[in-house]
């Protein structure tokens, strides 16, 4: 039990990272390591809100506030979308093709 939940930490770390890597790299990877998230990029593409929007609404996709701090998240929080905390909790019983859509403001 205790390791599932340290493999889904790192789960959702490497998810968060994906994401800031897609928000904060520029067009030219500066580095090795830089080309190598630009790959992963790849595989967690950009989508408007309206998109997101439509996903999550008609329930194809499941919105996640990306904060850890819950105080922060609930300030944030948009409509449809659960925290962290229970996007973890969910985890386990989620397929393994259900979309998931992370925010940070």
């Amino acid at each position: 039990m205790h390791r599932m939940r340290k493999d889904r930490r790192i789960l959702c770390t490497l998810s968060l990272l994906i994401m800031a890597a897609v928000l904060f790299m520029g067009t030219v990877p500066a580095t090795a390591q830089q080309a190598q998230l630009e790959g992963a990029i790849i595989a967690a593409p950009r989508i408007s809100p309206q998109d997101a929007y439509r996903q999550v609404s008609s329930g194809q996709a499941i919105l996640v506030c990306a904060y850890e701090d819950e105080t922060k998240c609930n300030t944030m929080m948009l409509q449809g979308a659960i925290s962290l905390k229970e996007f973890e909790s969910r985890l386990p019983n989620l397929k393994k093709d259900q979309p998931i859509i992370f925010y940070c403001a």
